[in-house]
């Protein structure tokens, strides 16, 4: 499938610097000899950002530049997927979860989301802290739709998420402030000073919201410094610095009646919740050579997060993930070769407490992953009209558990009785081992990924491509071990596998001045997804319930763009349909739960006046079976529509005040639901703000 994905992040710079190159010698008064160009052999030069270069992609992908962001009222980086990509996202309990091709509960495992090359996933199934992710800060993100694991490894299995942050080429200073319904406000500085030869930049943002449902609150603050190169003979180097934190409230989910009786209410009443803390840091090299191009990448991620759910559950988990990654490019006519190698360590601890001071810990555990991946892929321009590629990956992995489990009878020093609390006997600091309840093990996996695809350009307009990809995800700690108290049918599954599947796809692109079109249609067959299955029971001590490789399951579907561009208006309108369906086994004929089979997402546009800008989006999410639903006996959760207006009024050339009400009819919605308890959507909402940009 990713024929010239590779030109997507490495030949970016490349296309870049060549056009640097040029601006350099004709704007300033440089000796000839004092800028060192190597001069290659003539080559189409692919990049995601030139107007047609996305006809010669073999793949579905959506392109969302930086003006589309500035124009855009959207408050994170899901919002903005939401409307300008359709992709289609549900928040439980302070989760915002991304599906792509159809995948359901745990679906974020399947999607894998890069900044600057750094991966966001956690290495458990916790959440994707977008709050850290500025929009402010973006300079452009790419969707790439299907199975991309060759160039993008693990849980590229159903989509990647490109995004690449902005390096100053001057002096700019952003400010913006919004408040709204629910006590929402958001607040965030940026700037910038540069050249075309390096640049610094930095931001905040700050964010608060009571939420629309009781115990709802939410409260992030995020940091990030970015700076970039370019050398004279044009190499590029860039770091990036993020930091911050995240407090979240969990609303839990409602039985049907009071879903629409009173959808504000939650059955949470305490502190469940969680308070989050990140540190993410990266550096690329990328350079241009005689005989092709190459990068390096290495980068660190760092996460606490201590977490709460009722009066005698709380935990903390610490993570961390190391990565060093490269890769070249070597062009001899008509061939490109791509060769690279991805090195990944990831590490989780996690505590157990029985109290909210942290003071009883009844088991405590520390996990680690460690990855090495080779990867080919072959590029062979048959014709001017057709190009041929393909590559495999190998990886390589090894996962370790070790889970220390403790006599609970010996960590509290008193217990209850009816005359008060009485000194425990047993009690015992530090307390005894429970070894019974303890546990370590290691696992090894490998595995091998390939894909082969062909794009015919038919025209300057218009190009065909079809494309295969052998697809695979490794299970994450938390699907693989029970280390975080809820006991297992096995402490590890020695039996659960990597996923893996086959992947089909067919599509068109046609790109004429103010028209574009795109359609992909697709086929995954997957043989051992991984779900979570209640009632498989353990034995001796061992509790049920274990994650499971599910049998062959089906999925097909299509994706459909259209955008039509005008002087003083503009219509597009994306369209994405899917069916997923077990095909053996008791469940066979059955539908995978939380999958809609349709999600769409259309705008219009108007500009009355040259400075008024007015924007309607209607968004309808087709009717799914609830959350582990295998055998789809329970009511479905029903479609629904929605309506935003947006309204944005530039005063001067530099600053801008707009208007947003979404969920203009106020509909009452569920985002999700699991075994009849549902998550209602927001409500109507209003929000205004302001733009500042010099």
């Amino acid at each position: 499938m990713a024929v010239i994905h590779s030109r997507l992040s490495i030949l970016t710079f490349v296309a870049c610097w060549l056009g640097g190159g040029v601006l350099l010698a004709e704007d300033t008064d440089l000796e000839q000899d004092s800028v060192v160009i190597p001069e290659l052999e003539s080559y189409t030069v692919i990049a995601w950002d030139f107007d047609r270069e996305t006809l010669e992609i073999p793949a579905d992908v959506t392109t969302i530049e930086r003006a589309t962001i500035d124009r855009s009222l959207a408050t994170s980086v899901p919002d903005l997927l939401q409307t300008e990509a359709n992709l289609y996202f549900s928040t439980v309990s302070g989760s915002t979860n991304v599906s792509m091709r159809g995948f359901g509960e745990g679906s974020g495992l399947r999607s894998l989301i890069l900044i600057d090359g750094q991966q966001l996933n956690p290495s458990d199934m916790g959440r994707i802290n977008w709050e850290q992710i500025p929009l402010e800060s973006i300079e452009s993100i790419e969707v790439l739709r299907g199975g991309h694991n060759v160039l993008y490894g693990d849980r590229a299995l159903a989509g990647v998420i490109k995004i690449e942050t902005r390096r100053a080429e001057g002096t700019r200073l952003n400010v913006e402030g919004r408040v709204g319904s629910f006590g929402s406000s958001q607040e965030s500085m940026s700037g910038g000073v540069g050249t075309m030869d390096w640049g610094v930049s930095a931001g905040a943002l700050y964010g608060k919201s009571d939420g629309y449902r009781d115990h709802s609150d939410s409260e992030s603050h995020n940091y990030y410094v970015t700076a970039g190169r370019t050398f004279a003979n044009g190499d590029d180097l860039d770091l990036r610095l993020g930091w911050g934190g995240a407090d979240l409230q969990y609303s839990a989910g409602l039985g049907y009646e009071v879903y629409k009786s009173d959808p504000k209410s939650s059955n949470y009443e305490r502190n469940e919740g969680s308070h989050n803390k990140y540190t993410s840091s990266s550096a690329r090299y990328e350079a241009l050579r005689d005989w092709g191009s190459w990068e390096v990448f290495t980068g660190y991620d760092e996460g606490d997060t201590k977490w709460s759910f009722d009066e005698d559950s709380y935990g903390k988990n610490q993570q961390s993930s190391y990565s060093l990654k490269s890769k070249a490019r070597v062009e001899f006519d008509p061939f490109a070769l791509i060769a690279g190698t991805d090195l990944i360590y990831e590490t989780l601890d996690f505590t157990e407490y029985l109290d909210e001071a942290h003071t009883m810990v009844p088991g405590e555990a520390k996990l680690s992953e460690s990855r090495i991946a080779p990867y080919l892929l072959v590029e062979y321009e048959l014709t001017d009209q057709w190009t041929l590629s393909a590559g495999a990956r190998y990886e390589w992995m090894r996962y370790k558990v070790d889970y220390d489990a403790y006599e609970r009878s010996q960590l509290n020093p008193f217990y209850d009785t009816n005359r008060g609390p009485r000194p425990n006997p047993f009690y015992k600091n530090p307390p005894d081992q429970d070894l019974e309840a303890s546990f370590d093990d290691v696992v090894h996996e490998e595995g091998m990924a390939a894909e082969i695809s062909l794009n015919y350009r038919v025209s300057d307009d218009l190009s065909v491509w079809f494309g295969y990809d052998r697809v695979y995800r490794y299970p994450v700690f938390d699907e693989r071990a029970g280390y975080q108290g809820y006991t297992l049918a096995e402490n590890v599954n020695q039996e659960l596998e990597a996923e893996r599947g086959d992947s089909y796809e067919l599509g068109f692109k046609f790109m004429n001045g103010a028209h574009e079109f795109s359609a992909t249609a697709f086929l995954l067959l997957m043989e051992n997804e991984i779900i979570y299955d209640g009632d498989v029971e353990g034995s001796n001590h061992l509790g049920s319930g274990l994650n499971i490789n599910l049998g062959p399951v089906n999925r097909y579907g299509g994706d459909l763009a259209y955008i039509l561009t005008q002087n003083t208006w503009g219509f597009s309108t994306r369209f994405a349909f899917v069916q997923a369906e077990m095909r053996a086994g008791e469940g066979k004929g059955h539908k995978v739960p939380l999958v809609p089979t349709v999600h769409t997402v259309s705008q219009v546009w108007w500009k009355p006046l040259e400075r008024l800008r007015l924007n309607l989006v209607h968004r309808y999410v087709g009717e799914q079976y609830q959350g582990g639903d295998f055998d789809n006996s329970l009511p479905k959760v029903d479609c629904y529509s929605l309506f935003d207006i947006q309204a944005a009024l530039e005063l001067t050339s530099h600053s801008q005040i707009y208007m947003s009400v979404e969920n203009v009819f106020d509909k009452l919605y569920a985002e999700s639901a699991f075994y009849g308890s549902y998550y209602p959507g927001d409500g109507r909402s209003l929000s205004v703000g302001f733009k500042l940009n010099f």
